[in-house]
């Protein structure tokens, strides 16, 4: 059996990151206005059309404080920014080292989603949580989808109620066509990559490498991570 996520320890939490630079500071919006053209529209050595912030000094809110969510903070810590674990929505007395949900919903600037799916978490962030965040954050989900209410995201994001958003999953995968993210496509300050934070070569490879030991291992007598 193949264990997807010893190999995701390091490829989520790069993905990630790479949303939330691409975000924080416009480059996809950039790199578009060059291919339109306007760079030398401006006729000048730069331009200012999209918003660009440094991480540094910035707060992270990081929901999820398993080995994902940790490594997660260890790469923002590296930037210099000031992380926040949630507590679990609608839970106290979870000691100093979680923040409580509203209180991380209220102070982030980016919010990073790496929870598991479960009642307990399905929709967690919706109209009411995105209405608490008084900082315009960016949200970012490499973790599960249906821990977001889509249509919701999609109309706080057009309220500007969310500075961006960068998902890797979605409930339904692929979305159909009708989906609420796909009329965000265009916009600047949204990115949906298919499910890929996982797949680094190097991740893809040692999958792989974990497979075919398990089949010679099954073929001497030998067979390993058994399931009861």
């Amino acid at each position: 059996m193949c264990n997807i996520r010893n190999y995701a320890v390091n490829t989520v939490p790069e993905h990630t990151f790479a949303l939330i630079l691409a975000l924080r500071r416009s480059i996809l919006a950039y790199a578009d206005a060059v291919r339109r053209g306007r760079w030398q529209e401006a006729g000048q050595f730069c331009f200012f059309d999209y918003p660009i912030r440094d991480l540094a000094g910035s707060t992270l809110g990081i929901i999820g404080d398993g080995v994902l969510g940790q490594a997660v903070a260890d790469i923002a810590r590296g930037f210099g920014m000031r992380v926040l674990f949630s507590a679990y929505k609608g839970s106290t007395g979870m000691g100093p080292l979680y923040t409580p949900f509203e209180d991380v919903l209220r102070q982030s600037d980016v919010i990073t989603l790496h929870s598991p799916l479960m009642p307990s978490t399905r929709n967690m962030i919706a109209a009411p949580e995105f209405a608490l965040m008084e900082r315009r954050p960016l949200l970012i989900n490499t973790a599960r989808g249906g821990l977001v209410d889509e249509a919701a995201l999609a109309d706080a994001l057009t309220a500007g109620q969310i500075s961006g958003a960068a998902f890797d999953v979605v409930t339904a995968e692929p979305p159909a066509a009708d989906h609420p993210f796909m009329r965000l496509l265009d916009r600047p300050d949204f990115i949906l990559t298919p499910h890929v934070a996982w797949a680094s070569s190097e991740a893809v490879q040692g999958l792989t490498d974990q497979l075919f030991e398990n089949i010679e291992l099954f073929r001497a007598g030998n067979p390993r991570n058994l399931v009861a």
